[in-house]
C-alpha cells in the first residue's frame, strides 16, 4: 500500500475521487502522510500558540517588568512542555508535578486534527488510519522537539519531548481516525464488558463530581486566606494572569487531590505531612501557590464518613447494570470487574497528579497510587455488589 497516493483505489463510495456538491469538482483525497502531517503540526502550533498568547498577554500588562518577552514564550514552552508530560527544571530543580490541565489544550487540537486529516484523506481500511496517526505524530513529535530545543533552561531534552508527544499523539489520532472511519465499533466488544466499562464509568463521573463539589466548597470557605496570599505575593497584573493560567493548569490534580481525600487514604503535602480524613494536618512548608490554601486545616466534622460516598459511587454503578439485566452471580462479577477498571483508572490519575515542587521537603507530594487504587476498588466493588447481588423477580434466563 502506497502511503502517499491512493494508486486508483476507489474510496468509500466507490470512486477514487468523493463526489462534491452540485457545480464543484469532485472532492480528491489527501495523500495520507500529507494529511496526517499537515494536521500534526497544525495541533502542536496552534495549541502553543494559544499558551503563548497568555504568556504574552501577561508580559504587556506589565512590559517595564524585569521579563522580557523572549522569557514569557519560554514559560509559554514550559506549560505546553509540562502539560504534555515533560518534567521542566527551574533553578536546578525538576517539576515533576505537572499542570495537567495545560494537556487540554493540545489533546482537543489532536482530536480535531486527527478527525480532519481522516475525512480529508478518505480512510478507509486500517493500514490507512494507522499510516495517516504515524504521520500526525511524528510531525506533532518534530514540533514538540523544536520548542524543547528553544527552551534550553528549562533543560528539557528534545529527544524525550518529541517521544512523550509523539507517542501520546499517535495513539490518539489513532483511536479517534479508526472511530472516524467507522474502522472500531464498541460493538465488538462482549456485552459484559461493555456493562462493565459502563459501570466503571458511571462510578468515577459520581466520584469526580462529588470531589469537584468538594473542591469548590473549600476554596469558597478559604476565599479570603487565598485572597490574603495573593496580596501578599504582589505579584502584579502580569504575575496575576500568569497565576490564574497556573491554577487553571492545575486543576485536574486538584480534583485528584480532592478525590483522595473523599476516599480515605488522602494526599502527601510535605515529607510526614498527610492531609486525609484521619489525620490531623500539622504545619507543612508549602509553596505560596494559592490553590494550596484550600487544603484543610483540620478534618471537617463527619469527614470520617467521606469514604461512603464512594460505596454510593458503585452502588450507582450498580444500578446501571441492574438495569442491563446484570444481576445475581453474574452481576456480581462484573460489579467486580468494574470496581477493578475504577481502581486502576484511579491509580493512574494519582500517580499523574502527584510529584515534587522543589527540595527534599517537597518530594512525593499527592495521593498514593496503590492506596488509593485499594481505597477505590473496594469502596465501589461494596456499592456495586450490593445491588447487583439480588437476582431480579423474574427468572434471568
Amino acid at each position: 500500500m502506497s502511503l502517499t497516493a491512493r494508486s486508483g483505489k476507489p474510496a468509500r463510495g466507490g470512486s477514487a475521487d468523493l463526489p462534491g456538491p452540485a457545480g464543484q469538482e469532485p472532492f480528491a483525497p489527501l495523500p495520507l502522510v500529507v494529511a496526517g502531517g499537515a494536521a500534526g503540526a497544525a495541533a502542536a502550533v496552534f495549541s502553543y500558540l494559544a499558551l503563548v498568547v497568555i504568556a504574552l498577554a501577561a508580559w504587556m500588562l506589565d512590559p517595564s517588568a524585569s521579563q522580557e518577552w523572549t522569557q514569557m514564550l519560554e514559560v509559554a514552552s514550559g506549560a505546553w512542555l509540562a502539560g504534555l508530560g515533560a518534567a521542566p527544571t527551574v533553578a536546578g530543580i525538576t517539576l515533576t508535578l505537572l499542570p495537567l490541565g495545560f494537556a487540554l489544550i493540545p489533546l482537543l487540537a489532536v482530536i480535531g486534527a486527527a478527525r480532519w486529516a481522516s475525512d480529508a484523506s478518505a480512510v478507509a481500511r486500517r493500514g490507512e488510519a494507522v499510516a495517516v496517526a504515524l504521520a500526525l505524530g511524528v510531525s506533532f513529535a518534530v514540533v514538540a522537539a523544536v520548542i524543547a530545543s528553544m527552551s534550553r533552561t528549562l533543560a528539557i531534552a528534545p529527544p524525550r519531548a518529541a517521544l512523550i508527544a509523539g507517542l501520546g499523539a499517535t495513539l490518539i489520532a489513532a483511536f479517534v481516525v479508526l472511530r472516524r472511519a467507522g474502522l472500531l465499533s464498541l460493538d465488538a466488544l462482549p456485552a459484559d464488558v461493555r456493562d462493565g466499562a459502563a459501570a466503571a464509568g458511571a462510578a468515577l463521573l459520581s466520584l469526580i463530581a462529588v470531589a469537584s463539589t468538594m473542591l469548590i466548597v473549600a476554596i469558597v470557605g478559604n476565599f479570603e486566606e487565598m485572597t490574603s496570599l495573593l496580596v501578599q505575593l504582589d505579584a502584579g497584573p502580569s504575575g496575576l494572569l500568569l497565576l490564574a493560567a497556573l491554577s487553571l493548569g492545575y486543576l485536574p490534580s486538584a480534583v485528584m487531590w480532592s478525590l483522595a481525600y473523599l476516599l480515605g487514604p488522602g494526599v502527601t503535602v510535605s515529607v510526614g505531612t498527610v492531609v486525609s480524613p484521619y489525620a490531623e494536618t500539622t504545619s507543612a512548608a508549602l509553596p505560596g501557590f494559592p490553590l494550596l490554601a484550600a487544603l484543610p486545616g483540620q478534618p471537617p466534622m463527619g469527614a470520617m464518613l467521606l469514604p461512603l460516598f464512594g460505596v454510593a459511587a458503585g452502588a450507582i454503578a450498580g444500578l446501571l447494570l441492574r438495569r442491563r439485566g446484570q444481576v445475581g452471580l453474574r452481576g456480581c462479577l462484573v460489579s467486580g470487574g468494574a470496581a477493578v477498571a475504577t481502581g486502576a483508572v484511579l491509580a493512574v490519575a494519582a500517580w499523574l497528579a502527584s510529584g515534587s515542587l522543589g527540595d527534599a521537603s517537597l518530594q512525593g507530594l499527592g495521593p498514593s497510587a496503590l492506596p488509593i487504587a485499594l481505597a477505590g476498588t473496594v469502596l465501589t466493588a461494596i456499592g456495586a455488589v450490593a445491588v447487583t447481588a439480588w437476582p431480579a423477580r423474574r427468572s434471568d434466563g
